[in-house]
């Protein structure tokens, strides 16, 4: 019974091992490690096709998940690739699809530059292919605009104290010597 219960725990931990050691059908990353608020940056994206059948790529959708807005009466933070023709990828191989086509991007500048989740979903001839990426977009700390102010002041008060120490300095120097005089009786 021991034995049972021993073979039947290795084949699930077994299992759940050999699943997450599965290569992803598509693979997601940006071109740099960390991105700023209007940024140009490029996506590149890996199709690997694990049937030994051919298939081809008929196109190619991404969703920037943070930065999806309704904005001028359109939706942006997303973007459909329709590859004319299709690219057909032959058993077992992968294919690079920056080489056939150019995935671009621009960090928005409107507040929505946060990190964000890349959803990429690929038609092909026999169904859907899904993959995902990471862009990082750091932060800037809440106060650092008052960091900033509190430097800015800093700066206008010191040139404004030397300003009034070299006046002082400059009318003292000018000023008239005072010569004693004696006294008329």
């Amino acid at each position: 019974m021991f034995a049972l219960s021993a073979i039947a725990v290795s084949a699930i931990l077994l299992f759940s091992l050999t699943s997450v050691l599965a290569i992803a059908d598509v693979t997601v990353w940006p071109s740099k490690e960390k991105f700023a608020p209007g940024e140009k940056g490029t996506l590149y994206v890996a199709f690997y096709n694990d049937d030994s059948d051919a298939v081809a790529i008929k196109n190619v959708t991404i969703v920037y998940s943070n930065w999806a807005a309704y904005i001028g009466g359109e939706w942006v933070g997303n973007q459909t690739i329709i590859l004319s023709p299709d690219v057909p990828i032959s058993g077992f191989s992968s294919k690079l699809l920056n080489d056939v086509t150019d995935i671009s991007f621009t960090v928005p500048t409107d507040g929505r530059a946060t990190n964000t989740t890349v959803q990429v979903t690929i038609g092909t001839d026999s169904g859907y292919r899904f993959g995902s990426g990471y862009i990082n977009v750091p932060e800037t700390p809440s106060y650092m605009d008052q960091i900033i102010m509190l430097f800015t002041i800093q700066v206008i008060l010191i040139i404004i104290g030397a300003l009034i120490i070299a006046a002082t300095i400059f009318l003292s120097s000018r000023r008239p010597q005072v010569t004693w005089k004696a006294e008329q009786k």
